[in-house]
């Protein structure tokens, strides 16, 4: 009777490992298109939220800023995503500094909103990398050195 350890690790196999189903978790909207992609901070309710924006190849830090000024696409705007980066805002110069990143706009950051700081922020963080402090410098302003209010 060697084979009567078989019927009950049979029956232990068919049953499973014990996880029951449950309802459907709702979350965010799952990523599709090519896996690169820029992140952009667009707002929702009036708050930064990162937007992982489709593209066949991945950007400059600029061009991610540029892309940023153009403002949500019709997908993103159906999901009633917005912005208040004034269009046609373009990066003229960024220049890393041993305390971080200054980005010159085309922009007078004086009279950027603190909503638009912040997606300019957030959206030149993700490009460059986490962690680094950015200044603004436009229309001979500066605002800065700043850091994303959002984790990154």
């Amino acid at each position: 009777m060697r084979k009567s350890w078989f019927v009950p690790l049979l029956v232990l196999a068919v049953a499973g490992c014990g996880i029951r189903p449950s309802a459907v978790i709702r979350g965010a909207p799952a990523p599709s298109g090519p896996a690169n992609g820029a992140g952009l901070y667009f707002l929702t309710d009036g708050q930064p939220v990162r937007v992982l924006r489709p593209l066949a190849e991945a950007l400059s830090p600029a061009a991610t800023i540029d892309l940023l000024a153009g403002g949500p696409d019709e997908n993103e705007r159906e999901q009633r995503y917005t912005t208040e980066v004034p269009p046609g805002t373009t990066v003229l110069d960024h220049v890393a500094r041993p305390d971080g990143v200054t980005v010159t706009l085309s922009a007078d950051v004086a009279g950027l909103s603190a909503r638009a700081v912040d997606q300019i922020v957030c959206t030149a963080r993700d490009s460059l990398s986490a962690g680094v402090r950015i200044t603004l410098l436009g229309g001979g302003n500066e605002r800065g050195p700043l850091s994303c209010p959002l984790p990154g």
